[in-house]
């Protein structure tokens, strides 16, 4: 909690440009894979320690909004990893630093091109599998998994 709130609080304070919005970007997509990793890791846990949540959890995972989740989550990890490679780049050779606002904006670029296809693909997945019914729709409550 207090990295998402040195985030927050840092995003506010710093007042940069390119390299401002680059670093809260890349900050918060590394907090979004650090839940997602957590979430996914309590959840595999479960599988040996608590099967009937396992078996609930693996219906929550199904729901619309989780998969909405997961189309931010792959956003995440693109522009994580992309903004990551720059980074190294970057310090790896720190002449290059005078180019920073345009290797962003190329980062962004490239991060849109491929990611705004892949979000259409998944959503358009959600969305034909919930047009099956509305069921989909419905949360799954726990009592109905333990027995």
């Amino acid at each position: 909690m207090s990295s998402l709130m040195l985030t927050l609080r840092e995003s506010v304070r710093y007042r940069g440009r390119s390299g401002h919005w680059s670093w809260v970007a890349h900050r918060l997509s590394g907090l979004a894979i650090l839940s997602f990793l957590v979430i996914h890791v309590w959840d595999t846990a479960n599988a040996t320690f608590a099967p009937d949540v396992y078996r609930w959890s693996v219906e929550v995972f199904k729901h619309p909004l989780f998969g909405l989740g997961e189309v931010g989550l792959v956003g995440a990890v693109l522009y994580h990893a992309f903004n990551g490679i720059r980074i190294s780049l970057l310090d790896f050779k720190p002449e290059w630093w005078k180019h920073q606002q345009k290797s962003a904006a190329i980062i962004w670029a490239l991060f849109l091109i491929i990611f705004i296809p892949i979000a259409i693909m998944m959503i358009s997945g959600i969305v034909s599998h919930c047009s099956h019914g509305a069921s989909c729709w419905v949360f799954p409550r726990l009592g109905d998994f333990t027995g």
